[in-house]
């Protein structure tokens, strides 16, 4: 036997082994080529979709509302700042099914923010914006709800305690896993802070700074929150107060919050102006607290009380009854009649008041001197067509008498003289029928008919203020005219705007707006006005120890169902002090008060008691004229009674 070995026998690829690993290869290949196709089409071609699905999820633009600017007295007092404050959002993806029950509890906890549960329900429903011209759900939603950290936390807390469900101990494991994460996700704060719009003196000067309210508006194709001016300084300063946004691109991690060095763009904001009003604080704080004494005392349905300084028309003070508390606008927003700025806004038949037109008119066109005598017909007038009559049976009255009695008849007379026409150009001189101009929207123009359609009734009306109407700022500043020696000046009641940093950018200068009567006719009609405030006339409860004050009382019957009635009036009162140099001109008008509605009895205490409060506040020097009663001759007493004054032209 042969020991040679056999060399190995090479076994042959079978084909349809071979077939079997072509195959395996190219479908190795196929599979390689379709996961780098998938993932050049996911890098490249839908890139910018899936970014901006992972943004969607982390990335956050917060717009950052600017401070809005203060608004202060001409003292520096302010009357209106901020208070910073969070915005409470809410992430839909931690509350689900459990919208209604979260809404209820944010609600409860914060109602008295004017939250609702139907307002927040609505928020909490499924929240789409637009992500490159396509809708994508954002489950994060501002609640439009500003809160303080401190309210922030107490909500949280409430939130925790809520019981969502009435056996949690009886839901699955899954289920109280969820509820869990609600409560500590579901509720959260922005990390950009917000302001919340503070007046820090509660109800003072409330209708003249207005209120503010958050409102929505797009901006960048985004639903954002921003605080405007609704009414008042508010409102008419709005573009200054504001300011301009700013913005930040962040990124966010659940649980996390801001991721800071993710941080893409910041743009910082701009504060808004600040406005200085003319309103004094001291001045509207007396009056504030005696138009409240009055209120109580005669019980109207409204009143206003106004303060202007005569020769450069600054507003000193102005308040309105009823009144509201601007840091709560829902409740001033859901009663318009308390936010009324009845100063600007209420229209009426002015009644006595207006005598002052019609006797200056007289007095300027020289149709009449205060010594004349008019024959007032024992208080029975009639030209056959109509009739007009008087409180009191009166005779002979001079001119200035008829003033000072508030003859109805004297002033139709006096005024005849003066003819329809001269008297209607006196009228629109002294700004009736029309606008004042004060810097506050929302101001009325009274009416005041043509001269052309007059009746031969009409101009003894209006010589008596009725088949008119004006406005309380409107009386004001008539009366405020022929304090200023005949020159009517427009009513300010901004000063100045200033940057943030006070140094100012517009100062607003006092404005003429014509010269309505001579200089010495408003001497003479002086005089007749400080007749008024005396014994003998109708505002004796107007004068004052120390200043002389030169005024006029006004009772005007309200209509009532078509016909002028006897039980409700308008009554009011207008004057200024010192009458031989008048420093301040104050009116005050209530809306039918209690009792027998003359304005020497309801509104003439008033004006006394802020006259005295003011002249001393100002430190105004006492009338020339005043001594002490003590130290005052008898004669001289009954001399100073008839006539405080003496004038030189």
């Amino acid at each position: 036997m042969s020991n040679t070995s056999r060399p190995d026998r090479v076994v042959p690829v079978q084909p349809l082994q071979l077939q079997r690993m072509l195959t395996f290869t190219v479908l190795l290949m196929v599979g390689f080529a379709v996961v780098i196709g998938r993932l050049i089409y996911l890098q490249a071609v839908r890139h910018e979709y899936y970014l901006a699905k992972a943004q969607e999820k982390t990335r956050r633009i917060y717009l950052r509302e600017s401070e809005r600017g203060k608004i202060m007295d001409r003292q520096g007092v302010l009357l209106a700042t901020n208070q910073r404050i969070r915005i409470l959002c809410a992430n839909l993806a931690y509350i689900d099914r459990y919208n209604d029950k979260m809404a209820r509890a944010i609600a409860e906890y914060l109602e008295h923010k004017g939250v609702t549960e139907e307002g927040i329900r609505q928020r909490l429903e499924l929240n789409y914006v637009t992500v490159k011209d396509k809708s994508v759900l954002d489950p994060h939603v501002r609640l439009r709800v500003k809160v303080t950290d401190e309210e922030y936390n107490g909500l949280k807390d409430y939130i925790a305690q809520y019981p969502f469900n009435e056996h949690p101990e009886l839901l699955p494991e899954s289920e109280q896993d969820f509820v869990k994460q609600m409560k500590r996700w579901a509720v959260f704060v922005e990390s950009v802070d917000d302001f919340k719009r503070l007046y820090p003196n509660g109800t003072m000067a409330a209708h003249t700074l207005g209120f503010t309210q958050s409102r929505e508006e797009v901006w960048s194709g985004r639903t954002v929150f921003l605080t405007k001016g609704i009414e008042g300084i508010e409102r008419t300063c709005d573009e200054w107060l504001r300011g301009a946004i700013g913005w930040r691109e962040t990124e966010r991690a659940p649980g996390v919050g801001e991721l800071r060095e993710y941080r893409y763009r910041d743009l910082s904001p701009r504060s808004g102006m600040n406005v200085v009003l003319t309103l004094d604080a001291g001045i509207q704080a007396i009056v504030e607290e005696e138009l409240a004494t009055g209120v109580e005392t005669s019980k109207p349905m409204s009143a206003t009380v106004i303060v202007v300084r005569p020769q450069t028309g600054e507003i000193l003070g102005m308040a309105s009854y009823p009144t509201f508390n601007p840091n709560k606008p829902v409740t001033a927003i859901n009663n318009g009649d308390a936010s009324k700025n009845r100063a600007i806004m209420d229209q009426f038949e002015p009644g006595s008041t207006f005598k002052i037109v019609s006797i200056a008119s007289a007095l300027s066109e020289g149709t009449s001197r205060l010594n004349d005598t008019v024959y007032c017909e024992n208080g029975q007038f009639s030209n056959g067509k109509w009739r007009l009559t008087d409180d009191h049976s009166y005779g002979n009255l001079s001119v200035m008498e008829v003033l000072a009695k508030s003859s109805n008849i004297g002033t139709y007379k006096v005024i005849r003289e003066v003819g329809s026409q001269r008297f209607f150009d006196y009228i629109r001189g002294f700004g009736f029928g029309q606008p004042t101009g004060i810097q506050l929207p929302g101001e009325l123009g009274g009416k005041v008919h043509h001269v052309n359609d007059w009746r031969d009734v009409t101009m003894s009306r209006v010589a008596i203020g009725y088949t008119i109407s004006v406005t309380p700022l409107q009386i004001t500043m008539a009366m405020a005219a022929i304090a200023n020696g005949g020159r009517l000046m427009q009513p300010m009641i901004i000063d100045r705007i200033e940057y943030p940093d006070g140094r100012t950018m517009t100062k607003y200068d006092p404005h003429l707006v014509r010269q309505v009567m001579t200089e010495q006719s408003t001497l003479d009609i002086t005089k007749a006005l400080s007749q008024v405030v005396s014994d003998q006339g109708t505002a004796r409860r107007a004068e004052l120890e120390k200043y002389t004050v030169a005024g006029k009382t006004g009772t005007a019957r309200k209509i009532v169902n078509g016909r002028y009635t006897h039980s409700k009036h308008l009554a009011s009162f207008v004057g200024f002090l010192p009458a031989e140099a008048p420093e301040i001109c104050i009116s005050v008008m209530f809306n039918e008060p209690e009792g027998r509605g003359y304005g020497g009895i309801h509104s003439a205490p008033v004006f006394k008691l802020i006259a005295e409060r003011v002249a001393n506040y100002l430190n105004l020097k006492p009338s020339e004229w005043y001594m002490p009663a003590e130290e005052m001759p008898e004669d001289l007493i009954v001399q100073t009674r008839v006539m405080p004054v003496h004038f030189q032209p």
